[in-house]
């Protein structure tokens, strides 16, 4: 929207398939840097990424460095942010103008909100103003539509392993945090409702609403910072963290209100559990799949 050119990295030890070239242009990129070097495969870490990473940005000079939510963005960004002399944002928005004609001095069209601790406040970046890059984290979230091409071109960067690496993998096993997944509206499940309930009304779910059982709904929250969040049953919350979050309930029967102050609730009837009634909230939640949701 801005006119702003995108470049995708990719870090990888091996050429790259065509299908995720195709998936990233559909994303808006408009080329594809790929770094090709021994260990890049491997989970990012700034031992073993960190100068990859660099060889890319300094081959582009970009404005802004992004990084999306749930990613390597800790892992590399301040690092990077260290090393090329750029700010840092942990947590930020991502606003664009188009705005035609020219903008007065100093103004960018692509800028950053950089939350503060509690996310109670933010700061406006805009690297045109401050007159060097900022390398930020992105909120969680999903593209509305189609907005590239399929068909971009991949300039490969030969990357050579790090040297004097000691770093060496002893072992591995699953992160059950890794699962859990990232989106700007979060439905949290009593578990109490039934082993189907989440699994149903995750189904029905559109794009951009994720369903979790109560157990994992704190690890979600902090991982995605969700703009809304919609218990259902007993679910007791944690902080929202971010002051633009709303909070709905459902609760059924004679269930005890929640303990912190909600924007939304619904009271049903015990007896209205069932199939039908997990279908109907998922197709309810179609009306948060849009960004204009108010």
């Amino acid at each position: 929207m801005a006119g702003a050119t995108v470049y995708a990295i990719v870090m990888s030890d091996r050429e790259i398939a065509r299908a995720v070239v195709a998936r990233l242009g559909r994303a808006g990129a408009d080329k594809v840097l790929l770094c090709e070097g021994a260990g890049l495969a491997a989970p990012a870490l700034d031992a073993t990424h960190g100068a990859a990473l660099q060889a890319a940005v300094e081959r582009v000079a970009p404005l802004l460095v992004l990084f999306p939510a749930g990613g390597a963005g800790m892992a590399l960004g301040p690092s990077l942010a260290a090393r090329i002399g750029a700010a840092f944002a942990g947590a930020a928005d991502l606003e664009a103008t188009d705005a035609a004609g020219p903008l007065a001095d100093g103004v960018g069209r692509v800028v950053l909100r950089r939350w503060r601790g509690r996310r109670a406040a933010y700061r406006r970046l805009d690297p045109v103003e401050i007159e060097r890059p900022v390398i930020a984290i992105l909120a969680a979230g999903v593209a509305a539509q189609q907005v590239g091409s399929e068909v971009i071109d991949v300039d490969v960067i030969a990357c050579a392993p790090p040297r004097g690496n000691t770093t060496s993998e002893i072992s591995s096993e699953p992160d059950d945090a890794a699962a859990i997944p990232l989106a700007r509206v979060l439905v949290a499940v009593d578990p109490a409702l039934g082993p189907e309930a989440v699994t149903r009304i995750a189904a029905a779910a559109p794009p951009g609403v994720a369903v979790v059982d109560r157990n994992r709904s704190a690890a979600a929250i902090a991982a995605s910072a969700p703009e809304i969040v919609i218990a259902i049953g007993d679910v007791e919350l944690s902080a929202m963290g971010t002051p633009r979050g709303r909070l709905g309930a459902i609760l059924f029967g004679d269930a005890a209100l929640p303990p912190r102050a909600v924007d939304v609730l619904w009271r049903l009837p015990a007896t209205a559990l069932g199939d039908e009634l997990w279908s109907e909230i998922g197709e309810a939640l179609s009306a948060f799949a849009s960004k204009d949701v108010s």
